[in-house]
């Protein structure tokens, strides 16, 4: 799945292999923020990714990530939160 922000707004869902890394990556020249959530409940409900209580997957700027999820089924999106200017490119894929 790949996309562009140039507002607020949630991309389109991601369903990784259970076991499995996925890569996340975005780049461009962007004043944004933008979060890795997941949902459990096919898209009803978004939580975002912490551990020990501090949230996980957040980026203000260009990153490229690798992560994994232990369950099947799970739900991934990037969720643009803030956005003031520019183009957030974004990828989250999986090789086959």
């Amino acid at each position: 799945m790949q996309g562009t922000f140039t507002g607020t707004g949630r991309s389109a869902s991601f369903t990784p292999r259970q076991g499995a890394a996925f890569n996340v990556s975005l780049w461009g020249t962007f004043v944004a923020t933008v979060q890795m959530e997941r949902s459990f409940d096919n898209g009803v409900t978004w939580l975002p990714l912490t551990a020990a209580g501090t949230q996980l997957y957040v980026w203000t700027g260009p990153a490229s990530e690798i992560a994994a999820e232990v369950m099947p089924g799970v739900l991934y999106s990037l969720n643009c939160t803030a956005f003031t200017s520019g183009t957030v490119n974004y990828l989250m894929g999986q090789a086959q």
